[in-house]
């Protein structure tokens, strides 16, 4: 029996889901973890809400993860007692509250239903209204708001969209900068909320190394061992990693004005620089281990500026491309108007900082 395309979609989109989730299922998702301007920003996202009320009812807290709902192009998955299930998204409608999700249960066409996403004045959403089918009464799920300590070790921890001013491209060599958010664009966009525990990280790189390549004196003796002349013989040279920072100018001096005999020692310099974008994070996987992994990207000090002109609140305007070393390892830095650094896009993962 042949396994459709659809099926096999469906079943890429819920295991990536649960590989990318799953370190984040003992907590909530926060009103103030992300902004969403379009339709398109709820792509990829899987709300986890802390409060749950049905009609004429009070509300009750939620324990983390006991209810989520996890946004695609095409479906909404939807996990929690009594409404679990995979609902085929007919289209998503913008509204004078937000954004209004038309479903269907893809197992049973009869179950047709809403997803309502309430926002806030900004663009966070504060509350999601899911409804069944039309024979089913509304359910409102609230999500969390973060705790102040959390809210203050986080704003301490992340670096904010407008934290580092790009004055001019060389200045990126030598910062280090902490996402919030990853976007995986290269499996169906799912967006993934990072923690501080991560430690995902990425590095602007410049190392230098020193070479010393010296010139010993050496006597040349003919057929009868006799001393014919004195010459200077190159040494290998001796690589020295240096601190960008800590390297004064170099100046090489050859004592070509002295007597062979008082040139001891003639020393040259030479300095090799090269250029990496580094990126740590601590990886989850479904068996509950862990890896701190570490990715070097080496690149070219060769950047390319592009500039589009837009409205948009969420799309920037300015974009740095640095250039790999290798075919398809371009890196995207991308500006906002104040030119300060939005997001990243790195191998196929766009990295945003917070305040999205």
């Amino acid at each position: 029996m042949k396994i459709s395309e659809t099926m096999k979609f469906r079943c890429l989109i819920i295991v990536l889901l649960c590989s990318f989730l799953a370190k984040a299922q003992d907590n909530f998702t926060y009103i103030t973890d992300r902004k969403f301007y379009g339709p398109e920003d709820l792509i990829g996202y899987d709300f986890r809400p802390a409060f749950i009320q049905y009609q004429d009812e009070e509300e009750k807290k939620l324990s983390p993860g006991s209810y989520s709902f996890g946004i695609s192009r095409n479906n909404l998955y939807v996990d929690g007692e009594g409404i679990k299930g995979v609902y085929s998204v007919n289209n998503i409608n913008p509204t004078e509250y937000g954004y209004k999700l038309l479903l269907m249960n893809a197992r049973d066409p009869t179950l047709q239903g809403h997803l309502k996403v309430v926002l806030t004045k900004y663009a966070q959403v504060e509350a999601l209204v899911f409804k069944r089918s039309n024979k089913e009464k509304e359910i409102v799920f609230f999500q969390a708001q973060m705790p102040d300590k959390l809210w203050e070790n986080e704003k301490a921890f992340f670096t904010y969209k407008y934290d580092f001013k790009v004055t001019n491209p060389d200045s990126l060599w030598g910062e280090k900068f902490y996402p919030f958010l990853r976007i995986h664009q290269d499996q169906r966009g799912i967006q993934e909320r990072l923690q501080m525990g991560d430690s995902t990280s990425i590095e602007f790189v410049e190392k230098i190394t020193v070479i010393e390549k010296k010139k010993k004196k050496k006597d040349r003796k003919n057929k009868k061992g006799e001393v014919e002349e004195t010459v200077l013989e190159n040494v290998e040279g001796i690589a020295i990693e240096a601190d960008p920072g800590a390297i004064p100018p170099i100046e090489v001096v050859e004592n070509d004005t002295l007597p062979i005999e008082e040139q001891l020692e003639t020393v040259k310099v030479k300095i090799v620089k090269e250029y990496f974008v580094k990126v740590r994070s601590l990886l989850a996987y479904d068996d509950g281990t862990t890896e701190d992994k570490t990715w070097e990207i080496p690149v070219k000090k060769k950047f390319t500026e592009y500039q589009r002109r837009t409205t948009e609140p969420n799309l920037e305007p300015f974009e740095f491309v640095l250039a790999g070393v290798k075919k398809g390892e371009d890196i995207s830095i991308f500006l906002t108007k104040k030119r300060t650094i939005s997001s990243i896009n790195i191998g196929g993962k766009k990295y945003l900082m917070r305040g999205h």
